[in-house]
C-alpha cells in the first residue's frame, strides 16, 4: 500500500494531494487498497507504539486502528494519542472484523475513538464517515482556538463537536450533557483573568478524555460530556466545584452552573448543538437544582432570578 511522509513541521510548503490515513494493523488486509481506491494516501503502522510515533511524525488526517495489535488495544492507542498529542485534532476509528461487545465499544469511545466499525461489512459506511470526519477535523484545525488566554475552542466549534458527538451517541442510544460554568469575578479585571486562567487549567486537568471543553466568554466555560444524563451533569458540576476549591483555595469566586442534558439521543428531537446554548441560558433563567441553588438546569420555573449563594459550602 502507499505510504506518506509528511513532516511534523517544516518551513517549506507541504503539497497535499489527498488525505493521509494512518492504518495500524498487525495482519494482512485489503482495507489499505480500498482506502487508496477511495482517494486516500495510506501509511501503515504494525503496532500501537508505532502508530503513536507515526502520528507525531506524519500528523495524519485520520487514524484507523485494528484491535489485533500485539502491544496496545484500540482504546489504548486512542488514549495515548489524546494524552501525548493533546493539541492534535485527528479522527480515530477502530476497525474490526467482528462486532465488538458493548463494553468494548463504550471504552473505545470514552478513550477518544470517533467510531467503532466493521470491515468489510461496513466499508461503505466507513468511507463515508472517514470523509466526513476528515472534513470536520480539518475545519476545526483551520479555525483554531478562539480564546487566546486559555486556548479553548469557542461556541461555533463546540456546536460542531456537539453534533459530531450526537451523531455517534444517537446510534448507541447514548446520553449527552452540556454543563456551563461561570465565575462571578466582579470589577477586578486582573484578578478575574487570573481566576479564569486557573479555572481553565483546572477544567483541562479534570475533564475526561471523551469530554469536549470550550470557552463561551472570558469567565464562562462549557463542557460537553458524553454518556452523561441529568443526574450525571449534577455530579459533574459538584465535582468541578470541589476541584475549583482546591485550585484557587478559600478566595475562590462565586460559581454559577447551568446545564442541559438528553438521556437518549436516538429518540430526542433536539439538535445536540442546542445543548450548549440551553446550558448557557440556564445560567440566567434556569430552574434551580434542589439542594444546589448555585446550579440551574435548562427550563422555565417560577424562580427565575439568578442565585449566587456561596457554592463553596455545597448548599
Amino acid at each position: 500500500m502507499g505510504t506518506a511522509e509528511r513532516p511534523a513541521s517544516s518551513s517549506a510548503a507541504v503539497v497535499k494531494t489527498s488525505p493521509v490515513v494512518l492504518f495500524a494493523t498487525a495482519t494482512a488486509t485489503t482495507l489499505g487498497v480500498d482506502l487508496e481506491t477511495a482517494g486516500f494516501t495510506v501509511a501503515r503502522a504494525d503496532s500501537g507504539a508505532e502508530a503513536v510515533a507515526k502520528t507525531r511524525k506524519l500528523l495524519p488526517d485520520a487514524i484507523l486502528i485494528s484491535p489485533d495489535l500485539s502491544d496496545l488495544d484500540g482504546a489504548e492507542v486512542c488514549e495515548r494519542v489524546r494524552t501525548e498529542l493533546p493539541s492534535l485534532t485527528v479522527p480515530m476509528i477502530i476497525v474490526a472484523t467482528d462486532p465488538p461487545a458493548a463494553a468494548k465499544r463504550i471504552a473505545a469511545l470514552r478513550a477518544g475513538a470517533w467510531d467503532y466499525l466493521r470491515y468489510p461489512e461496513d466499508l461503505e459506511e466507513l468511507l463515508l464517515k472517514l470523509r466526513s470526519f476528515v472534513f470536520s477535523a480539518t475545519r476545526v484545525r483551520s479555525d483554531g482556538p478562539t480564546d487566546p488566554m486559555t486556548g479553548l475552542q469557542g461556541r461555533p466549534l463546540l456546536a460542531r463537536r456537539a453534533r459530531e458527538l450526537g451523531a455517534l451517541l444517537a446510534r448507541k442510544h447514548g446520553a449527552l450533557a452540556c454543563v456551563v460554568f461561570a465565575l462571578e469575578v466582579g470589577d477586578n479585571d486582573v484578578q478575574g483573568k487570573r481566576w479564569a486562567a486557573s479555572t481553565a487549567r483546572m477544567l483541562k486537568n479534570v475533564e475526561r478524555i471523551s469530554d469536549v471543553l470550550g470557552a463561551l466568554g472570558p469567565t464562562e466555560f462549557a463542557m460537553l460530556a458524553p454518556a452523561t444524563d441529568h443526574a450525571g451533569a449534577v455530579q459533574l458540576a459538584r465535582r468541578i466545584a470541589a476541584a475549583l476549591r482546591i485550585e484557587v483555595g478559600g478566595a475562590a469566586p462565586q460559581l454559577r452552573v447551568g446545564y442541559d442534558a438528553v438521556a437518549n439521543l436516538r429518540y430526542s428531537p433536539i439538535d445536540p448543538a442546542k445543548l450548549v446554548s440551553n446550558a448557557s441560558e440556564a445560567l440566567r433563567s434556569g430552574v434551580p437544582e434542589p439542594g444546589f441553588p448555585w446550579m440551574r438546569r435548562f427550563g422555565r420555573g417560577r424562580e427565575g432570578n439568578r442565585t449566587t449563594q456561596n457554592w463553596r459550602t455545597g448548599s
